[in-house]
């Protein structure tokens, strides 16, 4: 209550009213002095009556002398009365009473100093009517979002039943979040203020409780109690996940399972969703309600690298609240290797001839195991055995041609199946080397004598065949005993070789080759011939027969007789009398008793004859040797006398 002083004044008295049945035992609780005035003194006496008070106020100086009122003639005093009220939601009537007295004017103030004002006339107070308020503030608290997500924030009303003080965010227990500062547009009744929740929470059961006894009403009423929001949910966990792939090396042939889990049921997941490097994924599919999806990843071909992840876009999935997940999510590494190794086959010669070795070097793409000569198909020769000095991805072998051949076309096969690389990958199909040529083929011939049987006056053609074109080929590549030979010559492209052979004079030689030394002559491709050949045998018989004539008697007369022996140089053919001229005489036939070398017959003189010059004469020519040979020219026979006279 506040009170107005008048000019003068020392003293006031106000008496009041009041319903027991509702408020009991009044008394002061404070005083406050506005105006600065020198009075001290209130009493509050009960003044007998029933439901009857009175308030004295004493107004002095601090000489306790009657006190002048300031300038503006007025004092101000605020005194604060309690009552028990047994009934707090009744209210009790004060009634002023007219005791006569200095004229007043009486002020009721409240908590938010919006009092009523009561006036007083000079000799006596008006009646007037005063309510107490003690009805407790109450409140209520409403959350506009019951069900709250990632990002979003919910609108917070908490209304009271009238205009309260003292009302903070210290009166607020918030669950999982926070709440910005409380704030009124219409006097302090209605509060509105924005709940944030809390990140990566998933909770079901929340509400926001009001603590009523901080705040008071304008009566000085505190609530009583707490006031909680109706329940929200809140689910501000995003979906998470995890992606296993199953095996952590793959490689040709190879496939690996796929594991997506989330962390909840989701929605929304593809494969688009997922980032697959060097590879192809089946599309995921979930046999637990979206939680847990499978795959199925499958390499590319011909690849080889270490590091390869498999990647979720989280944003594209979403939970049951709506929730979109963050950022991605990565697979562990895995390392994909379907490169199956290769390899070149290489001939250091591409031309080998006889006598000659090529290095085979064969590399492969990587490093190998499970390599040897098995895996190897060699034509026309053999391999030594292939080794390795750079950890088996590079090995040597030298290749030796097979003897006495000869053929265009080769080429060194690798069967690269044979082989695996340190993933475990096998070769696959084969690998040629190029092309090379062997010739290992040395050069051969023939020599052919044409007359196997040569007399006097013969020549033989001599024909040298080679088995192939050869170069170097001279007379000189040849031996030719007995005999003479032309220069060799070719109308076949040095194939066929062609010349003359005469045998030497007066010789008889059963026995006799022509040698070619095969060294001499090389073929197309270098090879030289090896060793010698020689023609067929053949017969030199170039001696003519030739023959003796003796007479036994070189002095015949009358009545004798001579024995003439004809020796040939050799058996001959062809002999008779007519090839002999027989002077002064006649000879019986001549015969022959050892295979017609010596011929016998008996010389007659002629009758009376006298001659001392007489030779008989052999014509060689009618004669002939066992190999045809005529004889030459004429024989004479010692000189005899003949005198038969």
């Amino acid at each position: 209550m506040a009170f107005d002083s008048p000019e003068n004044l020392g003293s006031a008295n106000l008496v009041f009213s009041y319903d027991d049945s509702e408020i009991n035992s009044p008394s002061i609780v404070t005083r406050h002095n506005f105006s600065g005035g020198k009075y001290s003194t209130m009493t509050l006496t009960d003044r007998g009556t029933t439901d009857t008070l009175s308030i004295n106020i004493e107004y002095i100086d601090n000489d306790n002398l009657g006190t002048t009122v300031p300038s503006d003639g007025t004092y101000i005093d605020v005194v604060s009365i309690s009552f028990t009220v047994p009934d707090e939601t009744g209210t009790a009537d004060f009634k002023w009473l007219d005791l006569g007295g200095t004229t007043l004017t009486v002020v009721y103030q409240d908590n938010n100093e919006d009092g009523q004002r009561l006036s007083a006339k000079a000799g006596g107070l008006e009646d007037n009517n005063m309510s107490l308020d003690a009805t407790a503030p109450t409140a209520t608290v409403a959350v506009a979002d019951a069900d709250l997500k990632v990002g979003e924030t919910s609108g917070v009303t908490i209304t009271f039943s009238e205009a309260v003080s003292d009302f903070t965010n210290d009166d607020l227990t918030i669950s999982n979040g926070t709440l910005s500062a409380v704030s009124s547009a219409d006097g302090n009744i209605t509060f509105t203020a924005t709940f944030t929740p809390t990140d990566d929470i998933e909770d079901a059961t929340n509400m926001i409780t009001l603590d009523n006894t901080g705040v008071t009403d304008a009566a000085g009423n505190a609530g009583s109690g707490t006031t909680d929001s109706g329940n929200f949910a809140i689910d501000t966990k995003e979906p998470t996940a995890t992606v296993v792939v199953a095996d952590a090396s793959l490689t040709v042939g190879e496939t690996s399972g796929v594991t997506i889990t989330f962390s909840e049921a989701v929605s929304g997941f593809t494969n688009d969703d997922l980032t697959i490097p060097n590879g192809t994924l089946t599309a995921v599919s979930s046999a637990d309600g979206n939680v847990t999806f499978t795959a199925t990843f499958t390499p590319t071909d011909d690849i080889e690298e270490g590091t390869n992840v498999i990647t979720l876009a989280n944003t594209s999935v979403t939970d049951a609240a709506g929730n979109a997940g963050v950022g991605t999510t990565n697979s562990g590494n895995f390392a994909i290797d379907t490169k199956e190794p290769t390899a070149t086959v290489a001939i250091s010669d591409a031309s080998i001839t006889a006598g000659e070795t090529a290095t085979v070097t064969i590399t492969f793409s990587e490093a190998v195991s499970g390599f040897t000569n098995d895996d190897l198909t060699i034509p026309n020769g053999t391999l030594t055995a292939v080794n390795s000095a750079d950890g088996n991805v590079t090995f040597t072998a030298t290749f030796t041609p097979t003897a006495d051949v000869q053929a265009a076309i080769n080429v060194i096969t690798l069967a690269n199946t044979g082989v695996t690389d340190v993933a475990g990958n096998a070769g696959i199909g084969t690998t040629d080397s190029g092309n090379f040529t062997i010739d290992t083929k040395v050069p051969t011939a023939t020599v052919v004598v044409a007359d196997a049987s040569l007399t006097v006056g013969e020549t033989s053609g001599v024909t040298i065949t080679f088995s192939e074109a050869v170069s170097g080929f001279t007379n000189d590549d040849l031996t030719v005993p007995n005999g003479t030979l032309t220069a060799v010559s070719s109308a076949d492209g040095n194939i066929t070789f062609t010349a003359t052979f005469t045998p030497t004079d007066d010789i008889e030689e059963a026995t006799n080759v022509i040698t070619l030394d095969n060294t001499g002559v090389t073929n197309g491709s270098g090879n030289a011939g090896a060793g010698t050949t020689d023609s067929g045998n053949f017969a030199i018989d170039t001696k003519e027969p030739t023959a003796t004539v003796v007479v036994s008697d070189a002095s015949l007369i009358v009545g004798e007789t001579a024995t003439v022996t004809i020796t040939f140089s050799e058996a001959v053919s062809g002999f008779t009398n007519d090839d002999l001229t027989i002077p002064n005489g006649t000879l019986t036939a001549v015969g022959s008793a050892d295979g017609n070398v010596t011929f016998t017959a008996t010389f007659t003189p002629t009758d009376d004859i006298e001659d001392a010059t007489n030779a008989i004469t052999l014509a060689n020519t009618g004669v002939t040797d066992a190999a045809g040979n005529a004889g030459l020219g004429t024989t004479d026979s010692g000189n005899y006398a003949v005198d038969t006279k």
